[in-house]
């Protein structure tokens, strides 16, 4: 009888763990700016292709979606959030704020779309992370605090002049491995916490 019931449970575990092997991968996404959207280089040297790379280093199998588009500052974030985060995703990267600055928008409006983005990700049960970009640090922190997300500080950490395109803005190729390189082990966690 016990032989009997051992069995059973190793074929039960058999069966979930070949479930497992069958379900897609997650997904995860990058919403943000030209930063995130790759400005300036081939989509395998984008950061979305430098960081699923970064995770499968790490024995992580992602799909990473690249919703930047260039220029974008956080109000235009918002107003297509549900269009560029798609109803699949488990992670989300929020990068937004470089581009609030260059346009002079308010702090106040930039913290309200910041906020209404992420609160819009939580609600809809997705893990976000919010990266520092735009020398807007403590309010990012703030925000990702306040809904019980994730704060990532300095996603240009490392990425020097050298690392990046000739207008001194935007990383070249090897800047974009950096950032996915530092940025791979906090969004792996995420994906874990997940389970």
């Amino acid at each position: 009888m016990h032989r009997r019931i051992l069995l059973l449970g190793c074929l039960a575990a058999a069966a979930a763990a070949s479930a497992a092997q069958g379900q897609p991968a997650p997904v995860v996404t990058l919403f943000g700016d030209s930063i995130v959207a790759g400005y300036g280089l081939a989509p395998a040297d984008g950061l979305a292709r430098q960081l699923e790379l970064a995770l499968a280093a790490l024995g992580v199998s992602a799909v990473v979606r690249n919703a930047g588009v260039p220029g974008d500052p956080s109000p235009g974030g918002l107003a297509r959030l549900n269009a560029s985060v798609r109803r699949d995703t488990a992670v989300c990267v929020v990068e937004f704020g470089g581009n609030d600055r260059r346009l002079g928008l308010p702090q106040a409006m930039t913290h309200d779309s910041l906020d209404g983005i992420v609160r819009q990700l939580v609600a809809r049960g997705v893990s976000v992370i919010v990266a520092e970009n735009g020398g807007l640090g403590r309010m990012q922190r703030d925000i990702a605090e306040a809904n019980g997300a994730i704060f990532y500080p300095n996603l240009f950490a490392g990425v020097g002049p050298g690392l990046r395109q000739p207008d001194g803005v935007h990383p070249n190729a090897a800047g974009e491995r950096i950032i996915a390189q530092a940025l791979a082990p906090v969004v792996a966690e995420a994906l874990r916490a997940r389970r």
